[in-house]
């Protein structure tokens, strides 16, 4: 699974408004509503720690910013560090068996990387935000074939910025946005997407595009307008469909065929998550941060909730058996002493069937946690703030407050 189960331009770049996706068909897609309660209930999966690496412990092995985590068909884990600008390879021992790319713009070298792609030919992709394009290397680490995408369309002043990419089952995803500048410098017109990509970097299929145009001489950047989910949240099914949140401010989850044809909507009901004085504080510091070193005056305009699925935690997963795992804003806050978080699992064909709580030590609101597969579960402690900083922007922690070093620890799902 995709497994399973993000300037200052790098916000900037990938936030943008959300339109409907063109379809490729006429044909009305099936409609799943859910109400607010799962069929089987909930319940919970108890983890046993497999290995650990990080940490104020570990003397030997330091992360910048690690910003994901992925599990091979090989079964070694690839662990992205977009501080360090490096992919670290496990194995299922938790040893370090290399370490991938390096800082720099050579072959095979990358610059803030975010996010990393295992390809069926055996690369691997580190997703290079600006310049946008995957940087690959082969599993020794030598330089390989990179991809750069294009729209096949020649605009003067025009580039492409990349967040995202996934593969599975013949479907090769990207999301991005591409930025042309208008009348005058002042003038951006902008389009983000989710679309499929092919090897020679040519944009495809579009399942979720957005256009819109940024006046610099009086902007105010609007969060709910800006930001849809599905940058970060969207996967991959085994089936090679493509799944995505496409609104923030909805519980819902989009279907589509390879082809673009939009084939079921899942909803749920769902009750939003009011941001509390200091998720506001946090989301402040963050879009700060993103915008500190902008030449231009600008305002900040917050959303009053959290998006339904999480975005930042990538809340969008499919497993192997087609379950659609989902990471709601309620999912993280408020959990049973001992849980670290809760999914809401559907059956492929879209039913709640069950939620289920993840036990082991932890803050879901701070820490990442990510399905690697059917057996294992990383937990990346510290996630979101290196997220926040990945962005540019900084958590909320007091002046006098150091910021623990991040540590993966890898759990055995035993029930």
């Amino acid at each position: 699974m995709r497994r399973p189960v993000p300037l200052t331009f790098a916000l900037v770049g990938l936030l943008l408004p959300v339109l409907a996706a063109p379809g490729a068909a006429d044909i009305p897609p099936a409609h799943k509503a859910n109400g607010p309660q799962p069929v089987h209930g909930v319940q919970t999966m108890q983890l046993e720690e497999m290995w650990r690496v990080g940490g104020e412990s570990d003397e030997e092995n330091f992360f910048g910013l690690v910003t994901w985590a992925e599990a091979g068909d090989d079964g070694l884990v690839y662990v992205l560090d977009t501080q360090l600008c490096q992919v670290n390879v496990y194995d299922r021992e938790g040893n370090l068996v290399r370490i991938l790319f390096r800082q720099g713009e050579g072959p095979g070298e990358v610059q803030r990387p975010r996010d990393l792609v295992l390809l069926p030919d055996g690369r691997i992709g580190a997703v290079q935000e600006f310049p946008g394009k995957i940087v690959c290397v082969d599993a020794a680490g030598d330089p390989a074939p990179s991809i750069t995408p294009r729209t096949g369309e020649t605009t003067a002043g025009g580039f492409i910025a990349m967040t995202a990419a996934e593969t599975r089952a013949g479907t090769f995803i990207v999301a991005g946005v591409s930025i042309s500048i208008g009348d005058n410098n002042a003038i951006q017109k902008r389009t983000t997407y989710l679309a499929t990509v092919g090897e020679d970097g040519l944009l495809g299929t579009r399942f979720e595009e957005s256009a819109y145009t940024w006046d610099f001489s009086n902007f105010t950047y609007d969060e709910a307008v800006y930001l849809p989910s599905f940058i970060w949240a969207h996967a991959v099914g085994p089936d090679g469909r493509i799944y995505t949140a496409p609104d923030r401010n909805a519980y819902r989850i989009n279907v589509y065929a390879p082809d673009g044809t939009l084939e079921q909507v899942i909803e749920r009901e769902y009750e939003s998550w009011q941001r509390t004085a200091e998720d506001r504080a946090w989301v402040t510091a963050l879009f700060e941060g993103a915008f500190r070193n902008v030449p231009f005056e600008f305002n900040l305009k917050m959303a009053d909730t959290e998006s339904d699925i999480h975005w930042l935690n990538r809340g969008l997963q499919v497993a192997d058996d087609g379950e659609i795992w989902v990471l709601p804003s309620r999912g993280t806050r408020n959990q049973p002493a001992g849980v670290v978080a809760t999914f809401d699992v559907f059956t492929p064909d879209g039913t709640f069937d069950r939620q289920v709580q993840v036990a082991c030590p932890g803050n879901g609101a701070k820490d990442g946690l990510f399905l690697l597969d059917a057996e294992r579960v990383m937990l990346v402690k510290g996630y979101t703030d290196a997220v926040a900083a990945m962005f540019g922007g900084a958590g909320v922690e007091t002046e006098d407050e150091d910021a623990a070093p991040m540590e993966l620890v890898c759990y055995r799902i035993v029930e």
